[in-house]
């Protein structure tokens, strides 16, 4: 999407904040925007893992650029 001119952000879990920079740069995307969830997502309870996508839900759209 980046390279089409299209707002693009990585989202990722903390845990793999450090790869996503890392395989953006060696892919010649070095600028691209990474938004971090918290670690592990995979192991919490539904209601908390709900909790989490409700509390990034506003700063993932602004990481994109969507004014608020």
């Amino acid at each position: 999407m980046a390279a089409r001119g299209k707002a693009a952000v990585a989202v990722v879990t903390q845990e793999f904040e450090p790869l996503a920079h890392t395989m953006a740069a060696n892919g010649g995307r070095a600028s691209l925007r990474v938004h971090s969830l918290p670690y592990p997502l995979d192991t919490r309870p539904e209601k908390e893992v709900r909790d989490i996508a409700r509390e990034h839900y506003r700063p993932l759209l602004r990481t994109l650029g969507v004014p608020d």
